[in-house]
């Protein structure tokens, strides 16, 4: 790693592609969850403060069956070299991160309604706007990491890309709630 990076995050196009792809299938799936859980809190929820504690508890406990499942699949041929094993721990509990951070925006904006500083609604129309813009960023995230330069046909994937994955939480949310 070059001196000048030392101490910060890693670029994308530094890290190997299978840690980018990791990341990236984090990111996507963190938000899909929390997208779920934004759009089927209550006005009531957000207002009385429960909502926050919906939203970060989705995030974490999310983060860590991801990790959990990939710990036990990573068992599959191992080696027994616990520097590997160590090296794998970290690598996967980095590459989940995404997931974790996904419910903070939403937390966030719900922990300002509970304020009395938003109204609930426009919170909760606030993470879910930004939760489907995030997911929608995705294509032109996708070129950057490539090495290309992003184009409409970028944007116009993760477009597409946002309106799948608003069309799982709907489902998620109407299916199990």
């Amino acid at each position: 790693m070059p001196p000048e990076r030392r101490g910060r995050r890693p670029r994308p196009e530094d890290l190997p592609v299978e840690h980018v792809r990791d990341r990236m299938s984090s990111y996507i799936y963190g938000n899909i969850t929390v997208l779920a859980v934004a759009i089927a809190v209550s006005p009531e929820q957000i207002e009385h403060g429960a909502a926050v504690l919906t939203v970060l508890a989705t995030a974490v406990l999310t983060y860590l069956a991801h990790v959990l499942a990939h710990l036990v699949a990573h068992s599959i041929g191992a080696t027994g070299d616990e520097d590997a094993r160590r090296e794998t721990v970290a690598v996967i509990t980095r590459n989940a991160n995404p997931i974790a951070t996904s419910g903070l925006i939403p937390a966030v904006l719900y922990v300002v309604a509970w304020l009395d500083w938003l109204p609930a609604e426009w919170a909760q129309i606030a993470a879910v706007v930004i939760l489907v813009v995030r997911i929608g960023l995705v294509g032109v995230f996708l070129q950057r990491f490539s090495g290309k330069q992003p184009s409409f046909l970028g944007l116009w994937g993760g477009i597409v890309l946002a309106a799948v994955a608003l069309a799982i939480s709907l489902v998620k949310v109407v299916a199990t709630h």
